[in-house]
């Protein structure tokens, strides 16, 4: 299963509700992103990051060099 490399986030579980109150289960999954990453060595590595996390700049983003 991803999981967000800054924050742990996972797929969660939990129920949806019809509107007669039938209850089924169901799954509530992260936005993740595989996003080629800087560590904090210097190294560039490819891992998933959810969208939050990327959004508040938790991470430095690899810039492409050609």
């Amino acid at each position: 299963m991803a999981k967000c490399y800054v924050c742990g986030k996972t797929t969660k579980i939990g129920r949806s509700v019809t509107f007669s109150g039938e209850r089924n289960p169901r799954r509530f999954k992260a936005n993740l992103q595989k996003v080629k990453v800087v560590l904090s060595d210097g190294t560039i590595k490819r891992v998933y990051v959810c969208t939050k996390c990327l959004k508040a700049g938790k991470v430095t983003k690899a810039v492409k060099v050609s």
